[in-house]
């Protein structure tokens, strides 16, 4: 069940500021039902620390209401009180003003009288049951000495195990729930006002107002034997509060004439013994008050309000209040006020981090919803993170979870939206100076180098000022766009630049034909050349050949020589031979000379390509 808290807390402390009581439950007697005051739900709501709850029950006109004014040293009005007979105080009132210590805020509330003429024994059961359930401490105020009159006032503890239920029905009998029930009441505090007996025990010893209480509790006598409905009662004392206390007080003035203006008297006019009673009683609660609790957890005033709502819920549809029911109500409440806080811290400090137009790095990106992110989770935990593994817990912590996923997604989009249109910006910047340079014509085939180099500090300069995790996409998508467009522009740049020089087109068409025709004569040379080479290496091989006859003519001439007689019929044709001999050479030398020509032709004509 989720309690709706639209709350601001400055506006609520102002209206405060003036200690007052405020009712906290009332009885709307047109339908029956009771209801927590919205004034009260919003002040209780919003404290916060330890604090503890002493609500004083008692029958009508018996002076609970001034008890607590004196208790309180209330400056203002204080509780209502009124010397006329009907009841005053109508269903539960608190004073906004705490008893303060250094550890707890002790909240005083005045109770509805029982055994009122206006009301019944049904309606009185459900005030005192929510009493018992609100308390830190229950102070049960009554006129007179404890006897089986008085004792009978507390007939609505006989009703408690049937008025509150500690588990589901199911999970235990009604035996059992007496027995879990007095684990969970308050400290009991009886008061006896206008007492005037000696506390002395049957022995005539003096005893202790709590060990009179003791004693009338654990009376043994005939009568008290025979009195079956109070020996259920002094029962109930006994099983449902484990802890017990009494205090007498005297009556606060002895002059009969001042008790109809009692409320109007400052306290230094009461009796000294009164006052010194007052004290010793102020002194006992708040040494022995304890923050109020639910199973083992300190309730803050959220999860009190919260407790109080289902309680009075459950006895407006008929029911029994039970408190593990409460507890579950109030862990689920509190989840649900963890997870609403949580969102609402994370939404401020994402709207506080990204609310701007200024584009984030991915690495600040991270960092920020990181913090974001643990600063929630804290929030939640802190309050939310009671007995952590109840069952609502996991459940809103996974909200939150979603929650968050959801949002960073869209603070990432935003932010990459952002860091896309910074980067497109970007890129416009960066090559501007690119691009005018080829439209004006400054890049030329000479210098090609000089655009690369402009092109590539354009893409450092992207790398080192971009961001984002689109930043390559948008270079991609810039380069897929406009790259193939101004290199097409730089090439006609260059070509309208040559295209602009006088004769240009003539001049090279001229240059090529000039190129083709030395291509030509130097191919024409080099294949003359290589047949003259074919030619004067067949000469060699001849003239090797010739040599070799020669030197064997030589020989044989010799040898001729040496047979005189011998070679004279063969001088004829040694002459021919030699003639032959000549006539080679002479051949051999012409073709050196045209050879050298030729490579001396070649050589120019090399020059002049």
């Amino acid at each position: 069940m989720r309690t709706n808290l639209k709350l601001n807390t400055e506006q609520i402390e102002l209206k405060f500021k003036e200690e007052r009581p405020i009712q906290v439950v009332r009885f709307i007697s047109q339908n029956n039902k009771f209801e927590i005051n919205p004034e009260a739900k919003d002040f209780i709501s919003n404290l916060q620390g330890n604090i503890g709850f002493v609500v004083v029950c008692g029958r009508y006109r018996t002076g609970k209401s001034y008890l607590l004014n004196k208790l309180l040293e209330a400056q203002g009005d204080g509780f209502k009180v009124d010397a006329a007979t009907d009841s005053c105080t109508q269903g539960i009132w608190m004073y906004t003003k705490p008893l303060q210590t250094q550890n707890i805020q002790i909240y005083f509330l005045d109770t509805e009288g029982s055994e009122s003429v206006e009301r019944s024994q049904t309606h009185d059961s459900k005030i005192f049951a929510l009493a018992i359930l609100m308390s830190s401490i229950f102070i049960f105020n009554s006129q007179g000495c404890i006897d089986e009159q008085c004792i009978s006032q507390l007939q609505l503890t006989t009703t408690l195990a049937k008025s509150i239920q500690v588990q589901e029905a199911h999970q235990n009998d009604q035996v059992g729930n007496e027995g879990l029930l007095g684990y969970f009441t308050p400290k009991f505090i009886w008061i006896l006002r206008d007492f005037v007996l000696e506390l002395e025990d049957k022995n005539k010893r003096k005893i202790s107002p709590k060990e009179y209480l003791e004693n009338a509790l654990h009376d043994d006598s005939a009568y008290v034997r025979t009195n079956e409905n109070n020996k259920k009662i002094r029962k109930s004392l006994l099983q449902f509060f484990k802890d017990r206390d009494c205090f007498t007080m005297i009556r606060p003035i002895s002059d009969e004439d001042q008790l109809r203006q009692l409320n109007k008297l400052p306290i230094q006019q009461l009796r000294k013994e009164f006052q010194q009673q007052l004290i010793q009683l102020r002194e006992t609660i708040i040494k022995s008050c304890q923050p109020k609790q639910l199973n083992g957890v300190n309730l803050n005033g959220r999860m009190f309000c919260e407790m109080i709502e289902n309680y009075i819920n459950v006895l407006n549809r008929g029911g029994v209040p039970n408190i593990s029911t409460a507890w579950e109500h109030i862990v689920e409440n509190e989840c649900q006020f963890g997870f609403d806080q949580a969102k609402l811290l994370y939404e401020q400090q994402l709207k506080q981090n990204f609310g701007n137009d200024e584009p984030k790095s991915f690495e600040e990106i991270f960092q920020c919803l990181k913090k974001i992110r643990d600063d929630s989770f804290e929030k939640f935990h802190s309050i939310a993170g009671i007995r952590e593994k109840n069952n609502f817990f996991e459940v809103y912590r996974q909200r939150l979870q979603d929650l968050m996923n959801e949002k960073e997604n869209l603070a990432l989009k935003l932010n990459d939206d952002m860091n896309s249109t910074k980067n497109e910006e970007l890129i416009q910047n960066l090559s501007k100076e690119v691009k005018e340079n080829i439209n004006t014509g400054s890049y030329t085939a000479d210098d090609i180098n000089i655009f690369l180099r402009d092109f590539n500090t354009f893409l450092e300069n992207y790398d080192r000022q971009a961001c984002g995790t689109q930043k390559a996409n948008a270079l991609i998508h810039f380069l897929q766009q406009f790259h193939p467009t101004m290199v097409k522009q730089l090439v006609q740049s260059i070509k309208s630049k040559y295209d602009k020089s006088n004769n240009v087109e003539y001049e090279r068409g001229q240059f090529q034909k000039k190129e083709q025709q030395y291509m030509e004569d130097i191919k024409l040379l080099e294949d003359t050349v290589k047949s003259r080479e074919d030619q004067l290496k067949r000469l060699e091989t001849e003239k090797a050949k010739l040599e070799t006859e020669k030197n064997k003519i030589s020989k044989d001439l010799t040898d001729l020589k040496n047979e005189n007689s011998k070679l004279m019929n063969k001088n004829k044709d040694l002459d021919d031979l030699h003639n032959q001999l000549k006539q080679k050479d002479e051949e051999i030398k012409q073709l050196k000379t045209v050879l050298d020509q030729l490579n001396a032709k070649k050589k120019k004509k090399g020059c002049c390509g």
